[in-house]
């Protein structure tokens, strides 16, 4: 009896010790498929539990006063990206050239001073060659989407074209407003102006300089106070480029001659371009042809209401053989680009191609 005990007792233990092994083994087996599941994975790891969107904050500077038009559609444009973005692209505008000059804004913007600018050739011609093809003042390529669509197709034809803008993309392009001479004095013809002193930019400077003028390369921003000290008696610029600084009470006479038109474009800074999501650029580029036409609509807007704030002035539209007598002197400035230019594209071949493209349009 007791020996029987002793076996009962022993089997105790063992069953007691097995139940235990069990529990453990179960435990290790549930641990172990706990670690290695999937589904447990992925919901430690999942980047978009964890990771937060990305806010691109952009500054564009341009050289307008904030009241000009174009000024106005760059800050609807900006607008339209931060909505079509969700909020995901922020830009603070820099008008005035608070951040970069006309003269600066390609460089600036390539370098990353700014994320983004609208330039003018026709404000930095030195850092443009084959491009200052559109402001040629003999060509008067028109300054709608017509402009847009000859500047655009000689790109098309002469790709070296686009090498000129190393460092960033072209957001949108045109050809901007069209340069009309406002004077002190009375001034009909060329030789009226022989001698006197006119503020002008780019190719416009030579044509000057070829009738006999004294041309001098006066800021924008300076004008009003050159014309008030007698600094100068006159300007070769668009219309609306003087009423947006308010210079136009300073020059009642006006002939509108159409000539020097300026290469716009808004532009970014590639690697800025290249940080962002395809999302995001794909915002930028759906809004392409939104903001041509809006920029062109700016631009007619400058002309229209710049001629309206000169009523009362005396304001000149040359005869067909007097606008000739002009072009007479834009011509040699065509050849001096051609020749100056000819090591770095076929630029008498592109000449005579917007040439043709012009002829197309009329």
């Amino acid at each position: 009896m007791r020996k029987f005990r002793s076996l009962n007792y022993f089997a105790s233990i063992c069953l007691v010790l097995l139940l235990m092994l069990l529990t453990v083994s179960t435990l290790l087996t549930a641990c172990s498929t706990s670690e290695t599941s999937p589904s447990a994975t992925t919901s430690v790891t999942s980047p978009s539990a964890s990771t937060p969107t990305e806010v691109f904050e952009l500054k564009l500077s341009h050289h307008m006063p904030p009241v000009a038009p174009v000024a106005q559609a760059l800050e609807e444009w900006a607008k339209k990206i931060e909505e079509n973005t969700n909020g995901r692209v922020k830009i603070t505008i820099y008008p005035s050239g608070a951040l970069a000059s006309g003269s600066d804004a390609y460089p600036s913007t390539a370098a990353g001073v700014c994320d983004i600018a609208y330039v003018n050739n026709i404000y930095e011609p030195s850092k443009w060659s084959l491009n200052n093809i559109v402001n040629q003042p003999a060509l008067q390529i028109p300054t709608d989407i017509r402009g847009v669509e000859i500047w655009s197709k000689l790109w098309e034809k002469y790709p070296v074209m686009l090498d000129e803008f190393k460092g960033v993309k072209v957001l949108a392009h045109m050809v901007s407003l069209p340069a009309s001479l406002h004077t002190t004095t009375a001034v009909r013809v060329p030789d009226d102006i022989k001698g006197m002193k006119i503020s002008a930019q780019a190719g416009n400077l030579r044509v000057l300089r070829n009738i006999g003028a004294s041309p001098v390369a006066i800021p924008a921003n300076d004008w009003y106070m050159s014309l008030e000290k007698g600094l100068m008696a006159g300007i070769l610029a668009p219309i609306g480029v003087l009423t947006d600084r308010g210079v136009e009470v300073l020059v009642q006479y006006h002939i509108d001659l159409g000539l020097g038109q300026g290469g716009s474009c808004l532009i970014i800074n590639l690697d800025r371009w290249n940080s962002f999501p395809p999302d995001i650029q794909a915002v930028f580029e759906e809004l392409h042809s939104w903001t041509t036409d809006a920029m062109i609509e700016a631009n007619n807007r400058v002309i229209s209401e710049g001629w309206e704030k000169c009523a009362g002035h005396t304001i000149i539209k040359p005869t067909p053989e007097e606008l000739e007598l002009w072009l007479a002197y834009a011509l040699p400035v065509a050849e001096e680009w051609i020749a100056d230019n000819e090591d770095k594209g076929p630029t008498r071949e592109m000449f005579e191609y917007a040439q043709e493209l012009i002829a197309e349009i009329e």
